[in-house]
């Protein structure tokens, strides 16, 4: 057998050594590919959120609906006495146009007479223009007339003053009122997404986004008397009633709206949102809690009232129903403080 070049031998070598290296290459490339595509299915497929941190989002957002509800209310009720005070005013400016018309007529009736007899005055001419403003611009010369002419001048310069002021004062009411109008669509609105966002994690949790429907009312058999005794006889009638936002009743409630219903239905009358129910009741230690003090939660975004010493019946939450519950555990931690009205 003829012996083997050295090139020979020194090729077949290097191609050995090449072969080795390419399927180490290719080795390493699998490997980094299937750790590529590892990673970009994790980063594809990530952990769904827990149903403990579901509800705990779902725990601030209830909170921050309740407060918006009260911002609605309070808002409510400062647009319905914006409306009672503009009704007010609009009839008094009504009453004094018939006032200052009837003494405008009175003042013609004089400038008339003069012009006759030759004796005209240029300021009785001025009030008898139908122009209230230029007749206000006369103060100097209606405390002249007022001197010389008698009760009836002096009684048209003050309805005219009377008019302009309240024709001033029905404008500035109306105004406010129509900014009250806009700000409480405007919370309005907010508090339908909240309650529009809430209903989405109820639904994410697997849980019903309205209340369901069982046995409405109950009986209050405990030792409560007098008005503590008839608000909690209104309270428990309205138990298993849905919670509704803005609700006082009778088809559903919202957290104050309960509260507020069940003492005015006992002749005690308590303001209608949360924080302002807070200032006006007497508060007391937990210790020294009877039944039908208010239980105050959640930064005064919540209320309720005790039933004993350690329940209550509130209006909770959006797809929740008018319900008993313990102060101890949940509760206990976003406590506030107690009330008596």
């Amino acid at each position: 057998m003829a012996p083997s070049h050295p090139l020979t031998n020194a090729r077949a070598t290097e191609r050995s050594r090449m072969r080795r290296s390419l399927r180490a290459c290719a080795a390493v490339s699998l490997t980094v590919a299937v750790s590529l595509t590892t990673v970009g299915t994790a980063h594809a497929a990530p952990a769904k959120p827990s149903a403990a941190s579901a509800q705990k989002e779902l725990d601030k957002l209830n909170a921050k609906v309740d407060k918006i509800v009260d911002q609605c209310n309070k808002a409510q009720t400062e647009l319905d006495a914006a409306k009672k005070r503009l009704k007010s005013v609009n009839a008094e400016t009504a009453a004094e146009q018939v006032r200052y018309n009837q003494l405008h007529g009175r003042v013609v009736q004089l400038a008339a007479d003069q012009y006759k007899t030759g004796t005209s005055d240029p300021a009785t001419a001025v009030l008898a223009s139908k122009n209230p403003d230029a007749a206000l611009d006369q103060m100097s010369t209606f405390t002249h007339l007022a001197s010389s002419r008698g009760q009836e001048l002096t009684a048209f310069l003050a309805s005219t003053q009377r008019l302009r002021r309240d024709q001033a004062e029905a404008q500035g009411t109306t105004q406010e009122v129509q900014q009250k109008v806009a700000k409480l669509k405007a919370q309005k609105t907010a508090v339908n997404q909240a309650i529009a966002k809430q209903k989405a994690l109820l639904k994410k949790l697997g849980q019903a986004t309205t209340a369901p429907k069982g046995k409405i009312g109950g009986s209050y058999t405990g030792p409560a008397s007098g008005s503590a005794r008839a608000a909690l006889n209104y309270a428990y009638a309205q138990l298993g009633k849905p919670y509704i936002s803005g609700g006082t009743g009778p088809e559903g409630y919202d957290c104050s709206g309960l509260t507020m219903m069940s003492w005015r239905a006992a002749g005690v009358s308590i303001p209608r949102v949360v924080p302002d129910q807070y200032n006006a009741v007497h508060h007391v230690a937990q210790s020294d809690v009877q039944p039908g003090d208010l239980i105050f939660l959640d930064g005064l975004g919540h209320v309720g009232m005790m039933v004993d010493s350690g329940r209550f019946i509130h209006a909770p939450r959006t797809g929740e129903n008018v319900m008993i519950s313990s102060v101890a555990g949940y509760w206990q931690g976003h406590l506030v403080g107690f009330g008596r009205p």
